[in-house]
C-alpha cells in the first residue's frame, strides 16, 4: 500500500475519492466526512489530501486534513471492500505523525473502527455534534415572527454580504461557522441542491436582515435545517422558533417526509428548542483531540 499527500488530486483521483466516500456512507449509514471536505473535492480546491492506494493503484483509503493552525482537523474513510487490512491504521498513523499533539479527528456516527483508532492514539472525546431528525407527517405549529419583521426569499447576487454579516455575528464562537465570507456562500449556491426559495430571510421594515433559515433537500429526499442564524441583538425574541417553523412549513410544502439538523450537544438552548418542535436524537458525530 502506498500513501501519498497531494494539494489538489487529479480529476480521476477526485472521482475515486468521491466514489469511495459514497460507498463508505452507503455501507455505514452515515457520511464519513463533513460537507466542507466534499466541497473541496468537488470544486477541486487546494487542501491537504492523503490518498491510500493498493498495489494495483486502486484508491482504498482517503483522508482530508484541514491545516488551520489553531485547529488542525482530519477526517478519513476506508472503502468497505478493503477494511480490516490496516488501511485505517496507516492513515491515522500518518495523520498523527504529521500534526502530533493538537490534532482533531472526526468519527462520524461513532464508527467503531474510528473509535478504536482514537483510543489507540490516546485521543479523548472533546466535542459531540448531534444529528436530530423529525418526521414531517405532523405539521409544525405556526409561530408568528416578532413584531416588525417579515419573511422573504434570498436573492442571489444581492443578499450574500448581509447573510455573511449576520452569520459571523451569530456564530462568532463556532469552530467551522465563524469567519465566513461571500465565497463560502457562492460555493454552496453552485451546488445542485441550492434553492433560493428555501433560503428564508427575516428582515425589518428598513430591509435590514435580522435572521435567516437556510433549508436544504438531500438527494435521498430528506430535508435539512441547513443553517439557522439569528443576529445576537434579536436572540431571545422568539425569532429562532418562528424561523424553524417557517422552514419546516416550506419543506413540508415540497412533499418531504423527514428533516434533519445538526447541533452541538452542549448547546442546551438549541437542543431544547428543537426538541420542543419534535426533533429527536438520531446519531452522534464525535471529534477526538490528541
Amino acid at each position: 500500500m502506498t500513501l501519498t499527500w497531494t494539494n489538489r488530486p487529479a480529476p480521476e483521483q477526485t472521482a475515486q475519492a468521491l466514489a469511495l466516500l459514497a460507498a463508505a456512507g452507503s455501507e455505514d449509514g452515515v457520511g464519513p466526512v463533513s460537507e466542507p471536505v466534499l466541497l473541496r473535492l468537488r470544486h477541486r480546491r487546494t487542501g491537504d489530501h492523503l490518498l491510500a492506494q493498493d498495489g494495483n493503484g486502486v484508491l482504498v483509503g482517503y483522508a482530508a486534513l484541514d491545516t488551520r493552525p489553531d485547529r488542525p482537523t482530519a477526517e478519513f474513510a476506508v472503502h468497505p471492500d478493503h477494511r480490516r487490512r490496516g488501511t485505517g491504521a496507516a492513515l491515522a498513523d500518518v495523520l498523527v505523525e504529521r500534526v502530533g499533539v493538537g490534532l482533531w479527528v472526526w468519527a462520524h456516527g461513532e464508527h467503531p473502527g474510528a473509535l478504536a483508532l482514537a483510543e489507540r492514539h490516546g485521543m479523548r472525546r472533546a466535542r459531540e455534534l448531534w444529528q436530530f431528525r423529525r418526521s414531517l407527517d405532523e405539521p409544525a405549529a405556526h409561530r408568528p415572527l416578532p413584531e416588525g419583521l417579515h419573511l422573504r426569499a434570498f436573492v442571489p447576487g444581492r443578499d450574500e454580504a448581509a447573510v455573511v454579516e449576520v452569520n459571523n455575528r451569530a456564530f462568532a464562537w463556532h469552530p467551522e461557522q465563524a469567519d465566513w465570507d461571500v465565497e463560502q456562500l457562492a460555493v454552496r449556491e453552485d451546488e445542485p441542491w441550492f434553492d433560493p426559495a428555501g433560503f428564508l430571510l427575516a428582515v425589518d421594515g428598513a430591509g435590514r436582515l435580522i435572521g435567516f433559515h437556510w433549508t436544504k433537500v438531500h438527494p435521498d429526499g430528506v430535508g435539512e435545517v441547513y443553517l439557522l442564524g439569528i443576529d445576537p441583538d434579536a436572540q431571545g425574541s422568539g425569532l429562532g422558533s418562528a424561523l424553524v417553523a417557517a422552514g419546516l412549513e416550506h419543506l413540508t410544502g415540497r412533499g418531504l417526509a423527514e428533516v434533519l439538523l445538526y447541533t452541538e450537544s452542549d448547546n442546551d438552548t438549541a437542543v431544547r428548542m428543537y426538541e420542543k418542535v419534535g426533533f429527536r436524537h438520531h446519531h452522534t458525530d464525535v471529534a477526538f483531540l490528541r
